[in-house]
């Protein structure tokens, strides 16, 4: 148990996969704010949690997979959190029952008892289930993106100080002794936040450097070898994500097929135009291709502006042709194959979100099998995350089957999303 002290309040916010932590939803970003009773910030704490299973609604809380494929897991920040929690007397947040229904279940996962702290909810003081039409009703900025677990604690933390100021009585209802957490050990994690996360997703793929380093000749390879690499590339890629494997197979292949630099950054830059003639058949680029477009080009050592100059090149190419230059690869028939879904589907048709309901009736109506689990048996896994690490996205790169990415599958239907 802590020395006594001035009473220390927690603040805390998680964000989730979903809203039942007792049927497998898991933290995917957690905050806490210390703060003193007259408002003083003794401490802060923010990271991402890998939460071992798909990310659940993106949508609300506007993380990716690829954003906590690095950051510690809960059992490696477990001892942190305690160790912080333990000099606190009081659990605070926006529906505070909520993160600490969360932190309770983590802990018990792991055979460790919370202890049962005196809460104060924000709230329900306040009477609204808005955090931000608190914080305006109050005069208080909310500084950042809601939804991030940081500035939605720092803003409850304000919440918090208000309250106390308007009742002071309310603090001799909070002076307590200071909550007694059992030891964890410490595995003194990384913590990782959004913007580290994305400054990693920002850096190049490492294959190009290494490719670089193979291309020691001053020759060319053949045209069928230029054609055996775009090929390459396009199987590699259609699932948006170029795993250690795959990796060495691109650097064999430009070793082995004897490609020159020009010539790699000349198959990137056809395979990226071939994509860019797709978006534009229809004479729009919507945002979810707009978002596949810069997602391949990262993947491949090309920027957003690059894409800008792509699409441009690709649109003067069917103003000149009427609309009728096609892509480098044909479209492929996938009829009959079996085909399941994971995760919360990222597009859009006619303004409306695509439901699993939705995807499965457009696979279906392209002459696929729909299938609700992954097996052997199973054709292609279309993942709305390409870094999802959902049970089923787990047993199909066990199994070796076949994953499409989101945008890749609905371009291989015709299929045109927003």
């Amino acid at each position: 148990m802590s020395a006594p002290g001035p009473s220390r309040i927690a603040v805390v916010d998680v964000e989730t996969t979903g809203l039942a932590p007792w049927r497998h939803d898991r933290i995917v970003e957690i905050a806490v704010v210390v703060m003193l009773l007259d408002g003083t910030i003794e401490d802060e704490y923010e990271t991402l949690v890998n939460p071992e299973r798909d990310i659940g609604p993106t949508r609300v809380h506007g993380i990716n997979a690829s954003d906590v494929l690095h950051a510690p897991r809960f059992v490696e920040i477990a001892g942190d959190v305690a160790e912080l929690l333990s000099g606190t007397h009081v659990l605070a947040g926006h529906n505070i029952s909520f993160d600490r229904n969360f932190l309770m279940v983590e802990y018990d996962r792991l055979g460790f008892s919370m202890p049962d702290m005196p809460t104060l909810c924000t709230c329900q003081l306040f009477g609204r289930n808005s955090l931000t039409a608190c914080c305006a009703e109050y005069g208080i900025d909310f500084e950042g993106d809601l939804h991030r677990a940081i500035f939605d604690a720092r803003a409850t933390a304000s919440l918090v100080r208000t309250v106390l100021d308007a009742e002071p009585h309310l603090a001799d209802a909070l002076t307590t002794e200071a909550a007694g957490w059992p030891v964890i050990p410490s595995a003194r994690a990384t913590r990782v936040t959004r913007d580290d996360a994305q400054r990693r997703i920002a850096e190049p793929p490492s294959y190009l450097q290494r490719i670089t380093s193979e291309i020691t000749h001053d020759t060319e390879a053949s045209e069928p070898g230029v054609l055996n690499y775009l090929t390459l590339i396009d199987r590699v890629l259609e699932d948006r994500v170029i795993d250690p494997d795959e990796e060495i197979a691109l650097v064999d292949a430009v070793s082995h097929l004897g490609l020159s630099e020009a010539q790699v950054r000349a198959a990137h830059d056809e395979y990226l135009h071939s994509l860019a003639v797709h978006a534009l058949a229809d004479g729009i680029v919507t945002d979810a291709e707009r978002s596949d477009l810069n997602q391949v080009a990262h993947l491949i050592g090309m920027t957003a502006t690059d894409v800008d100059g792509v699409l441009e090149s690709a649109s003067a190419q069917l103003q000149a042709t009427g609309g009728n230059e096609s892509a480098t690869r044909a479209a492929e028939d996938l009829q009959g194959q079996r085909v399941c879904f994971t995760g919360e589907l990222q597009s859009c048709l006619n303004g409306q979100a695509v439901t699993r309901d939705v995807a499965e009736a457009l696979a279906h109506q392209a002459g696929l099998e729909i299938a609700n689990s992954v097996t052997k048996k199973l054709d292609i896994l279309v993942v709305a995350d390409p870094n999802t690490q959902s049970g089923k996205a787990k047993k199909a790169r066990r199994y070796g089957t076949r994953i499409l990415a989101e945008p890749v599958f609905w371009r291989m239907i015709g299929v045109v999303v927003e």
